[in-house]
Order: structure tokens, then C-alpha cells, then sequence
């Protein structure tokens, strides 16, 4: 049996971190949000789209995958489903729902509606927009009246369902075969640049479609990503091939954002327009090639420099799905109150990050990491009792 892979778990500590980074930038960059600074920076959104935009919540999806691989080895489809529920809607549609959403949804009214009311009032408007299901966008099949960063729980369970006949069907002997012919294609040189092709389809197919963010042309980008993931720990050889073509995919990297910023800056091209034009097709090739490369470069990292095991890891790993559902509501009250202060941005970046990341963690700990209702509450497994016995290793879920 395999061991569990911690490369995997420092890795989604790693992106969690990198989240948080990147919604403490949301105040200062040219794009819409919840709230707001008076002044922007272009620097500081550039060196967001370059180092953590291309790969964060690409990577989130993939991990998922790669635990779900794992996840069912063990369980039944059925059971996998309802720890999916668990984990995800449950969050969503309580401490999600009634606790974290609705601050965000009275500062969004404020920034983006005009609204010049009190908080109760915008709860009486949160309200008012309880259950409207939608097919607009994928989110509106399981609705909230705001759903801010929890999206990404949407997403995954709705993913986790519609490809699980696919994922089980991968666990059979001809989903094997498949997998194994997937593995001798990635090993040859060059062969972990094949996975652009599938999320090249998707983004030149759907984007024009879609635009905006997140959308139906997202949900089956993500998708690609977790169904990626989901064959990765089943062949060495996927892992292998990465390592090896990590300086490759770091230089894709490098030559993919200068090549984003050319269609950006010099062609002024906008996401999404002119569908098929030669321009369009090229610009989601460049954005397929920079996340999977940089995607590539974050795995192999992994399993390079943190595949090991220390204490901090048990706790930060235990930690990140809480710590995620948290982040947005306590960066935005922290922004609330220093995006008002006459000071520079980048001071005042730095301000949000420094506060925010010992309230998260201090909230955790006093109120979620101790209390086995909360801990059920946010998508956690329930509290272990202490054993004189040494714990056996266990495979990522």
C-alpha cells in the first residue's frame, strides 16, 4: 500500500498561503471585488498574474484529484459522494451561508451597488436572494444569495459528481489500460506538454462562450485539471516525467506570462473576444501553456523539496480547508478599515497580509480546530482521542 504522499499535503498548505496572498491584493489591482482601494497597482497585479494567478486554483482542482484517487481506493462511490457532501456543501451551506457570506455581501453592496444602508438592512437584501437557482453559471445550481471564494466548493463538488462515473470507470482494467497508455505517452520528452492540449480545447471551444469569472467554461477547465490529478498517483511515471521536464516547463513559464502580456498590453486583447480569430485561438494556447507549465513546475517542486514529514505539516494540513472558508470575510473586515489609511499601497498590502494571517489562525484555534460541533461544521473529520500507540501512516483523502 502507498504511503502517504506529503508532498501533496505541503502542497495544498502551499496554496493556501498563496490564496491568501493573492485576495490581499484584490484591493489594489484594476479588477471589480468587494471593496475597493482608492488607488490601484499595475505592478503589484503583474507580479500577482505572473507568480501565483497562474497556477493556485489550478492546482487546488488537481490535488482534489489526486486525493480522490486515494479516497476511493478505499470507499464505494456512494461513500466518497457523501464525504464530497460532507466536506463541501455542508460548509457552504451553514458556517458559509449564514456566518462568512453575508459580510462580504454587504461590502459588495456598498462597492458595487451603491448601497448606503446598514449591515441589517443589506442582510434583509441577502435575504430576499436566498434559493434562486440559476443555470446562468454553474454556482446557481446550488445557490447562495453571495457566494464569494466558496465557489471553489461548488465547483469541486459539482465536478466530484459529474466525472465520477469517469473516475470509477479509470479504476477498472480498461480505465487502467488507459491510464497506463496516458503514462507512456507523458514519459517520452516532451510528454507532459500533451496535458495543453485538453485545456487548450476547452478554453478555445468554450471561453467565448462564457466570459466572465467563474463559469461554465471554468467549471470544465477546472475539471481537466482534477481529472489530471485523479491519474497522477496511479503510474510513476506521470510524476517522473514532470521532474524531469520541470526547467523546461519553468522556462514555458517564464516565455507564456511575456507572451500574456504581449496580447495584453501591445495587442490590446481582451479575454474573450473575437471567438476563433487567429488572435483568440493563439491567446488560450499562451494561457493553457502558462498554467499547466507553472502547474508542472509546483508539483515537481513537491515532490523535489517537501516530500517529508514534521509537525508543523499534521496541523497547517488539518488546518487549510478551515482556514480557506475564513480567509476572504477576515482579509475584507481587515481591508475594511486600511484601505482608508492615507498610506502607500504596498504598506498597505503588507498591513492586511500581517493582520489577517494570525486572526485566521487565531480563530481556528479558539473556535473551530478545539470544538468538535464547529470542526463538523467546517468540513472537518472529528476529533481523535490521544493514543499511547505510535499512528500508522495513511494514504492522502
Amino acid at each position: 500500500m502507498q504511503e502517504r504522499r506529503y508532498d501533496v499535503d505541503w502542497l495544498r498548505v502551499v496554496g493556501t498561503l498563496a490564496i491568501l496572498l493573492f485576495h490581499c491584493s484584490r484591493f489594489f489591482d484594476t479588477e471589480g471585488w468587494a471593496l475597493k482601494n482608492e488607488g490601484q497597482s499595475l505592478v503589484l497585479e503583474l507580479v500577482r498574474g505572473a507568480v501565483i494567478w497562474p497556477w493556485v486554483m489550478e492546482l487546488f482542482f488537481l490535488l482534489s484529484g489526486v486525493g480522490s484517487w486515494f479516497a476511493l481506493r478505499r470507499r464505494t462511490g456512494g461513500r466518497y459522494l457523501w464525504e464530497r457532501v460532507k466536506r463541501l456543501l455542508l460548509p457552504l451551506y451553514t458556517v458559509g451561508l449564514f456566518l462568512l457570506l453575508p459580510p462580504q455581501f454587504y461590502f459588495h453592496l456598498v462597492t458595487n451597488e451603491g448601497f448606503t444602508g446598514t449591515f441589517w438592512e443589506a442582510l434583509r437584501v441577502y435575504v430576499g436572494r436566498l434559493g434562486r437557482f440559476s443555470l446562468a453559471w454553474p454556482g446557481g445550481l446550488l445557490p447562495v444569495p453571495y457566494v464569494g471564494h466558496l465557489w471553489f466548493l461548488q465547483f469541486l463538488f459539482l465536478i466530484s459528481l459529474v466525472t465520477l462515473p469517469l473516475i470509477l470507470y479509470l479504476r477498472s482494467e480498461g480505465g487502467r489500460r488507459v491510464i497506463e497508455r496516458l503514462a507512456g505517452w507523458c514519459d517520452r520528452w516532451g510528454g507532459p506538454l500533451l496535458f495543453v492540449l485538453p485545456i487548450a480545447v476547452v478554453l478555445i471551444a468554450l471561453r467565448h462562450l462564457f466570459p466572465g469569472d467563474p463559469t461554465w467554461a471554468d467549471l470544465v477547465y477546472y475539471a481537466v485539471f482534477f481529472l489530471i490529478g485523479y491519474i497522477v498517483p496511479a503510474d510513476r511515471r506521470f510524476t517522473e516525467s514532470f521532474i524531469r521536464h520541470r526547467w523546461v516547463c519553468l522556462v514555458l513559464w517564464l516565455l507564456a506570462v511575456s507572451g500574456q502580456g504581449v496580447f495584453i498590453a501591445l495587442l490590446g486583447y481582451q479575454m474573450g473576444a473575437e471567438p476563433f480569430s487567429l488572435t483568440y485561438v493563439l491567446y488560450q494556447i499562451v494561457v493553457s501553456v502558462l498554467s499547466w507549465s507553472a502547474v508542472v513546475c509546483m508539483l515537481s517542486l513537491g515532490v523535489k523539496r517537501l516530500s517529508f514529514n514534521h509537525k508543523i505539516l499534521a496541523y497547517a494540513n488539518e488546518a487549510a480547508l478551515p482556514f480557506y472558508l475564513l480567509h476572504q470575510t477576515i482579509i475584507l473586515c481587515v481591508g475594511w478599515l486600511v484601505i482608508r489609511w492615507d498610506l502607500g499601497i504596498l504598506l498597505k498590502y503588507l498591513i492586511v497580509a500581517v493582520v489577517s494571517f494570525p486572526l485566521i489562525l487565531l480563530l481556528y484555534e479558539l473556535f473551530v480546530r478545539r470544538s468538535g460541533a464547529v470542526r463538523f461544521f467546517f468540513g472537518m473529520r472529528p476529533l481523535r482521542r490521544e493514543s499511547k500507540k505510535k499512528p500508522s501512516k495513511s494514504p492522502v483523502t
